[in-house]
């Protein structure tokens, strides 16, 4: 049956007294349409004199539907005055503190639902996520380690494990514990363990992979290249990476480091400026552009990039400056008409005209007003008398 079907054959029944059967079809509905409002508020009457732990759970999912967060964990908290060890208010209690930004309280609960039910395999997940963007790497890897003894080859909490320990730099008890070999190809490269790296490298065919696996294969040749200092290979590989995903923060970052190793300065700063750029770290990216054009002053993309940087930031007139450098250049069509459409709304016909902008006759009459010439002293006399008279 479809939702509408649902919704009337459950109104029937609440109709004809048959309670029970109504809340399973409105429980129904919420399995596939979650947010539907009409199917709370039924079941929210329903339970309000019959089961008021679900009336609450009920009445906080409303509030969520509708944005009330903070509305919710009240109704959260008195599902849980009802019944302490309740799953489902606990997890939902914790999800809200989660968004509401509240990270600690959101680990106090997750920690709380794995002291009531070893087995909730999501809040040890939650948990190390929250603990990585709190920045507490050593509580994460405690999360992880008891994951993997509740859980062991059910789960893969060995290799979020390898990955924290990659993460901290401790690379021993990160490929002690790896068995991914993508993931142990990345640490045995990061502790530069190059040759190993290679070794399992080679065994890939990247014609059978999938797409983003293939990227991943090539993104990882170009670090090997790099680390063994052969940055043509390593260009090339990020080239074949670059292809597939196309130009993306990893790809800049690479190219930046290569040409740091090279010594080119210039192309460093050029690169690190798309990354930021890419990131949407646009102050950075203009640091960073500014210096590559305080290395070569004749390099039009960077010319680009620092207009349209400055035109974001509000800086129109120094943004004028890099479109006049970019015309300079080569005569850009593009720069010309920046230019021909700001002068234009400056005022300055003259200007306005020379970057070809076409000038109806109407707004040549239009110019602002200039004081005429004086062309002798007898006519200045006469003005001065004139305005003088009382």
């Amino acid at each position: 049956m479809d939702i509408n079907t649902l919704h009337t054959k459950a109104s029937e029944l609440m109709a004809e007294g048959e309670h029970k059967k109504a809340a399973e079809l409105y429980n129904k509905i919420l399995e596939t349409v979650p947010n539907d409002e009409a199917a709370l508020s039924a079941l929210m009457d329903l339970y309000q004199e019959t089961d008021k732990l679900k009336y609450y759970l009920t009445r906080a999912n409303y509030n969520i539907v509708n944005g009330k967060l903070e509305y919710g964990i009240n109704d959260c908290k008195k599902a849980l005055n009802i019944d302490a060890s309740n799953i489902e208010a606990r997890e939902k209690l914790a999800r809200l503190y989660k968004v509401t930004n509240k990270p600690l309280k959101a680990i106090d609960e997750f920690s709380k639902i794995i002291e009531i039910d070893n087995t909730h395999i999501q809040s040890y997940v939650e948990l190390i996520d929250l603990y990585v963007k709190e920045k507490a790497l050593e509580s994460a890897i405690n999360i992880a380690k008891k994951g993997d003894e509740t859980f062991g080859s059910k789960a893969n909490f060995n290799d979020i494990l390898a990955k924290l320990y990659l993460d901290l730099g401790d690379y021993d008890n990160a490929l002690k514990v790896v068995s991914d070999e993508v993931l142990k190809i990345k640490i045995l490269l990061q502790d530069e363990k190059n040759d190993e790296a290679k070794k399992i490298l080679d065994k890939f065919n990247p014609d059978v992979l999938e797409k983003e696996q293939k990227a991943v294969y090539y993104l990882l040749l170009a670090q090997y290249f790099y680390n063994i200092k052969d940055f043509d290979s390593s260009f090339e590989n990020i080239d074949k990476y670059t292809s597939i995903m196309g130009p993306n923060p990893l790809s800049f970052q690479m190219r930046a480091l290569c040409y740091e190793e090279k010594n080119d300065p210039f192309m460093a700063a050029y690169n690190w400026g798309y990354m930021n750029k890419a990131l949407n770290k646009f102050d950075d990216a203009l640091v960073e552009f500014s210096h590559a054009y305080s290395l070569n002053q004749k390099n039009k993309d960077v010319l680009i990039e620092l207009a349209k940087l400055y035109e974001q930031n509000k800086e129109k007139y120094t943004a004028i400056d890099y479109w006049h450098k970019v015309y300079d250049l080569d005569g850009d069509e593009t720069a010309k008409s920046i230019l021909a459409d700001f002068y234009y709304k400056e005022g300055d016909i003259m200007m306005a005209e020379k970057f070809g902008k076409e000038i109806q006759s109407s707004d040549k009459n239009s110019e602002k007003y200039m004081e005429p010439e004086v062309e002798d002293e007898g006519l200045l006399n006469k003005i001065i008398n004139f305005f003088g008279k009382k």
